[in-house]
């Protein structure tokens, strides 16, 4: 008997389970082990799921305790005092009206700082308007009036709903009766709408009681400006079949 049927006869067990077990192994790797594999990506996805769920759920039982008719005249009383855009009409009447009611008449007005008509969406943020939270428009305006009207113009400008602040102003005192001239640098303010609503996952924020108080205050200021009586749509920027979406 050759020697090599004579191996083949004494080890033909081994061989064959051998064999099998190579088989099946490799069963295995290109079997078993995809699917493996696969189950834990369908369970992490499962989670993913069950968190996005549960966090939109959250968001749901947040909403369904709010008012809309608070909210939207919320919003109103924003906006008229942090426009979404540059609104320069307002700050216009805005300008127009305190001086009318301080007396005082506007002799020039003109945008400064490089300002430009672009949409706000295209303007870069300064670092003062990253510090301060918002971005602003810097103007300079040239008044004139007794001493009395000066006053009350500076006085005012500060406290009404279309939010301004003055940086700077140069007072000139003539020696005759003339009214006095007052050029004032100043700034308004605007701030951008979001156009996302965030993940599923991302908390949904809820208006402190220092927020509410802001608000009753800015509701609380002279409106000059004519509001146009239009609020954005309920659905802002573009609309998506999964709004939070990044």
């Amino acid at each position: 008997m050759p020697p090599l049927d004579k191996f083949f006869r004494t080890y033909q067990n081994i061989l064959v389970s051998s064999a099998l077990l190579v088989f099946c192994v490799i069963g295995v790797i290109f079997g078993v082990a995809p699917s493996a594999l696969k189950i834990q990506e369908l369970a992490a996805q499962a989670k993913d799921v069950s968190e996005q769920t549960s966090g939109l759920q959250k968001k749901l039982d947040t909403l369904i305790n709010l008012d809309e008719d608070t909210l939207r005249r919320q919003l109103t009383d924003v906006l008229s005092a942090v426009p979404a855009e540059r609104s320069f009409p307002t700050l216009f009447e805005t300008v127009e009206g305190i001086a009318a009611r301080s007396g005082a008449t506007v002799l020039q007005m003109h945008l400064s700082g490089g300002t430009t008509l672009a949409t706000p969406s295209a303007a870069k943020v300064s670092a003062a308007d990253k510090k301060l939270g918002t971005r602003t428009i810097p103007f300079s305006v040239t008044i004139s009036g007794s001493l009395q009207a000066v006053q009350e113009f500076i006085t005012l400008a500060p406290k009404v709903r279309r939010l301004l602040r003055i940086r700077t102003f140069s007072i000139s005192f003539p020696r005759d009766v003339r009214p006095l001239s007052v050029a004032i640098e100043m700034d308004a303010f605007y701030e951008p709408l979001p156009t996302s609503l965030g993940t599923a996952k991302a908390i949904l924020p809820q208006l402190t009681a220092a927020d509410e108080d802001i608000i009753s205050k800015l509701g609380q200021l002279p409106l000059i400006a004519q509001e146009n009586g239009e609020l954005p749509p309920p659905l802002i920027g573009r609309v998506k079949d999964d709004p939070f979406a990044p």
